[in-house]
């Protein structure tokens, strides 16, 4: 009997016992409980931790098409240093329409040589483009 009251006080005690420890970001220094997944709030916070994935990288199409470009920019700069050709396709777009930065067709050129330079197809296209263009090179 003592050992089941004993019991019965710990379990009841523990919850005013426990103290959350917090860290510079707001969540536990133990993880998240209950993280957000597959949302794009979550990608931009992972890519901002430098965790890049597939799955990360991809997520800034939908952050772009939602208008969020400069978001999109941090997301898709991270995701390129990173190595990840198809986030270097989309600089290029954003480079070479002024979303979340400058227009700068001579920046979104140089994208789509890093991605094509790597093998990417998309980047080996706009490259050509560019270069049939003269958008941000010389024509050639």
């Amino acid at each position: 009997m003592r050992a089941m009251i004993c019991t019965a006080i710990l379990v009841v005690s523990l919850p005013l016992g426990a103290v959350a420890q917090q860290s510079d970001e707001g969540g536990d220094f133990h993880g998240d409980l209950n993280p957000e997944e597959l949302s794009l709030d979550r990608a931009l916070r992972d890519v901002g931790r430098g965790e890049t994935s597939m799955t990360n990288c991809a997520m800034g199409y939908l952050i772009t098409k939602s208008g969020r470009h400069a978001e999109a920019r941090q997301l898709f700069e991270r995701c390129s240093r990173d190595g990840w050709t198809g986030a270097m396709t989309w600089m290029s777009q954003l480079d070479d329409n002024g979303l979340g930065g400058p227009l700068d067709p001579g920046a979104a050129a140089d994208w789509d040589k890093r991605a094509a330079d790597l093998g990417d197809p998309v980047g080996m296209f706009n490259r050509g483009l560019d270069l049939m263009r003269g958008r941000g090179v010389a024509r050639d």
